[in-house]
């Protein structure tokens, strides 16, 4: 037990150093950036990816309609069944495509913002890409529609989600809430601490505490850890 605590503190101490070492390596190359050049770089990287699952989004939800119709008419019962496999996973790729496309829209519109964009002209892409978010989340509550026979509304709430989540078969049901328990738990336990490191690294490089991004990360760790309590009370009484 004394031999792995002090091989704990020699790993500690060598992360440590490393980190400092890397914070102020960085620094140097940090300072001989622009801050016009990186927020023009992300803008122009958030239309591209926005642009590409704009098309993407379009494509797999026209496919999970089009699988979807071909289901209805199937005869031969194995065949129906990988078209109805098909078709929802169709309609998945194209969730995820839209949510990509919303954060692309977002990331734009937030860069946007920013006092060093002058030029009027850049607003025009970022519109597009807030009309193409808009035409692909009717199309795709309208897929959902069809596919699922759920209606969710344009402004749907965590209980609609939950109401839309039973409307799953029991396999399906299973596998969403295996998958959200281990998102939950990779953001909880591995990416939101590696973002703590990461502050650590940015605080020294730019010679100041990020103290806003501190405070939204810890809000955000604490509200997911707290969050968990609801279900302790609902499960456990």
């Amino acid at each position: 037990m004394n031999n792995n605590r002090k091989w704990l503190r020699v790993v500690v101490c060598m992360l440590s150093a490393f980190v400092g070492a890397f914070a102020y390596t960085l620094r140097g190359i940090v300072e001989q950036i622009q801050m016009e050049q990186v927020l023009h770089t992300v803008y122009g990287l958030a239309l591209v990816i926005g642009g590409i699952s704009f098309v993407l989004a379009i494509y797999y939800l026209g496919k999970s309609r089009k699988v979807y119709t071909l289901y209805q008419r199937g005869t031969e019962e194995e065949d129906s069944d990988q078209t109805y496999v098909r078709a929802y996973r169709y309609l998945d790729y194209g969730l995820v495509s839209s949510n990509v496309l919303m954060i692309a829209m977002m990331t734009s519109g937030i860069i946007l913002i920013s006092p060093i964009f002058k030029n009027t002209l850049l607003i025009l892409p970022a519109l597009i890409l807030l009309c193409l978010y808009i035409i692909v989340a009717n199309y795709l509550l309208r897929t959902i529609f069809i596919v699922r026979h759920y209606k969710l509304s344009v402004y749907y709430t965590p209980k609609d989600i939950l109401d839309y989540l039973n409307s799953y078969d029991e396999g399906e049901k299973q596998a969403e809430m295996e998958s959200a328990y281990l998102t939950l738990f990779r953001l909880n336990q591995i990416l939101l601490p590696s973002l703590y490191f990461l502050l650590i690294v940015l605080s020294v490089i730019l010679r100041e505490i990020q103290v806003v991004a501190l405070v939204l990360l810890v809000v955000i760790h604490l509200y997911i850890t707290i969050a968990q309590l609801r279900k302790t009370k609902r499960y456990f009484k």
